[in-house]
Order: structure tokens, then C-alpha cells, then sequence
């Protein structure tokens, strides 16, 4: 069975790549739709200067696209490891397919130099824990290293609500200025926003995994938005800096596709270690949800994933109002062991 490179700006190869995983999606949701818009995935998969670089693969049997990964390939840090998105053709699965694809990016990344490969597997809310990912991933070599626990914000929520929390996680945090943006951070807190992004995996790190603090600058920084930008998505950021002394505390983001806004998702969110204990993780996502309902969009639901030893954040994206609706399981392999 032939594994094809995709180039994303093939438009036929693209389209037949992304109905794998976009079918996949629909299946695990209960055809709810809200995931992945094509345009994402292409304008990542095109941008070979990236930090990150998107490589695609497909999977053929008789010429018909029966199983696609997306590799996410680091270049400038965390260089020992490889992360992946595999997906088989709902109708197909069972068939050996995924197995097939699995063992080739195994390979393909040894011959990148990688010494640990990480997968990614979203569960349906009524099969956490019971998805065929929790039996496939084990039998070929896999651990478990983190559990992500799904949750969805039903949108809108009533506007008194969110005031109520913002006032109430505004004392504590009383020592701190919010800073509101879409898009483009502005350039006084770009550095130290680059600063910040550089610590938040190791920082917000909660898997048995090594990881690196990666190296974001001012000029990564204005890439990530330029390419958020190009993914059809708008950003929309709020950050706090400490009234005595400037130095920015913390970050959230929430972002949503303009071309379908139906759901939208809450991204990074990292206090500093140093001003932790003030509820600012909860009072900047809480004013970046009364920033997102003055915009307007048309959104039912906002999702975040945050892992299952994360009990502070999860305390308040409860408060927020966010149920369980599914997981997100982390699997790692050494690809060094025989």
C-alpha cells in the first residue's frame, strides 16, 4: 500500500487527506462539525519556515485514501521528539490501515533523527477511557503519559455571570493590569510575551515527558499571528502585568474560525510560577469571555482541553460554567528501544 507526501497546495491530494480526518472528527462528535477547517491545516502544512512544520502524509489501497497523519516537526528545540495526528477512514477501521501508517512514521522519524514519537487522540464524550486508541496504542509499544479532560462552555453565557466572576477574581489580583487585543499583541509586551510563550511547556507541563523551553523571539512571535491569521482564525488575547513592577504575569488565549465560528477554542493560558495564587488564570479567561461576547460571533460552544493533574484550571473552567465532553490521551513511544 503506497504512503504519498501530500503537498498542500495540491488541492485534490489536500481535499482527500483532510475528508479522512474531517470524517473522523464527525464520527467521534456525533456529526456536530465545529473541528478543523481545511484552510487550517493547509496554511501550516505550506509554511516550511515555520518553528514547527507541518509534514502530511496519505495512505492509499487501490488508489482511494484510506489513512492520513499530520506530523507537527520541531526545528529550532524539543528536537528529540515528534508529535502526530493519525486517522483512519471511519468506515475502514479494523483493516490493519492504521498499523500500516503507524509503523512508517515510526520509522520516518528515526530517520529524522527523533528519539520519541507522540500522539494525540481525542475521545467522544462517551467513550473516555474505552476508545480503540486505549487497546491499539499499548499493543504496539505505546504508554499513556497525560490525560487531557475535554471540556465545552455552552455559548452564550448570561453576560451577569461573567461579571460576577470578574469581580470576584479581581481582588485578589487587584495588583495586576488586564490588556485586551486580537490579532497583534502590541509591541511594548511583544518580548515579553515571547518570553512567556518560550516557558509554557515546561511551565504548564503535566505529562511524564521531557520538554524544553522552546525559542520564541519577537519575530516567531508576529509568524505565529501571521499564520493564525492565514488559518482563517482570529486571536483574541488578554494578559496581565504586575502594577509595581511591568513584568508581564500571564496569558490566555481564546481563538475562532471567522469562517465558521460554531466553536470556538480556548488555547494556551499560563501564569507565571511567580505571581501564581492571585486567580488571575481564572480572571483573564473570564474577561477574555466578556471580550469574545462583545464581539459578536456566532458560536455555540467553546472547547478546552486542559490535563486531568491541572485540578487548578479545572476548578475554574467549572466556575466558568464548562462540563466534561470528552479527552484527549497523550501517547508516547521510544523510538530508540528495539
Amino acid at each position: 500500500m503506497p504512503i504519498e507526501r501530500v503537498d498542500a497546495r495540491n488541492d485534490e491530494a489536500f481535499m482527500e487527506w483532510f475528508g479522512v480526518l474531517q470524517r473522523s472528527e464527525l464520527q467521534r462528535d456525533g456529526g456536530r462539525g465545529g473541528g478543523w477547517q481545511p484552510d487550517e491545516w493547509r496554511a501550516r502544512a505550506l509554511d516550511e519556515d515555520a518553528p514547527n512544520v507541518k509534514h502530511l502524509f496519505s495512505l492509499r489501497e487501490e488508489g482511494t485514501v484510506v489513512a492520513v497523519v499530520g506530523l507537527e516537526i520541531s526545528r529550532d528545540d524539543n528536537l528529540h521528539s515528534l508529535h502526530g495526528d493519525l486517522f483512519v477512514e471511519p468506515t475502514l477501521t479494523g483493516r490493519g490501515f492504521g498499523s500500516t501508517l503507524l509503523a512508517f512514521v515510526e520509522e520516518y522519524g528515526r530517520t529524522l533523527g527523533r528519539t520519541e514519537l507522540l500522539f494525540f487522540v481525542i475521545e467522544g464524550a462517551d467513550e473516555i477511557g474505552i476508545a480503540p486508541n486505549r487497546f491499539f496504542a499499548p499493543r504496539r509499544g505505546y504508554e499513556l503519559t497525560d490525560e487531557m479532560a475535554r471540556r465545552d462552555l455552552p455559548w452564550p453565557q448570561p453576560s451577569a455571570a461573567l461579571d460576577a466572576l470578574v469581580e470576584q477574581w479581581s481582588e485578589p489580583a487587584a495588583s495586576y493590569e488586564l490588556h485586551r487585543w486580537i490579532r497583534s499583541t502590541p509591541e511594548p509586551l511583544a518580548a515579553p510575551l515571547a518570553d512567556l510563550m518560550s516557558r509554557m511547556g515546561v511551565e504548564a507541563n503535566h505529562a511524564d515527558v521531557l520538554v524544553e523551553e522552546e525559542l520564541w523571539s519577537v519575530e516567531r512571535l508576529r509568524t505565529h499571528e501571521q499564520t493564525v491569521y492565514d488559518m482563517g482564525r482570529d486571536l483574541l488575547v488578554v494578559a496581565a502585568t504586575h502594577r509595581d513592577t511591568g513584568e508581564l504575569a500571564g496569558y490566555t488565549e481564546l481563538t475562532v474560525s471567522r469562517d465558521d465560528p460554531s466553536t470556538a477554542y480556548q488555547w494556551d493560558t499560563l501564569v507565571a510560577r511567580s505571581h501564581r495564587g492571585h486567580r488571575l488564570g481564572g480572571l483573564m479567561k473570564a474577561v477574555n469571555l466578556q471580550e469574545f461576547a462583545r464581539a459578536g460571533y456566532d458560536t455555540w460552544r467553546i472547547t478546552t482541553f486542559n490535563s486531568t493533574r491541572n485540578q487548578p484550571m479545572i476548578d475554574v473552567n467549572e466556575a466558568l460554567g464548562a462540563t466534561l465532553a470528552g479527552s484527549m490521551a497523550m501517547w508516547r513511544k521510544d523510538l530508540t528501544a528495539l
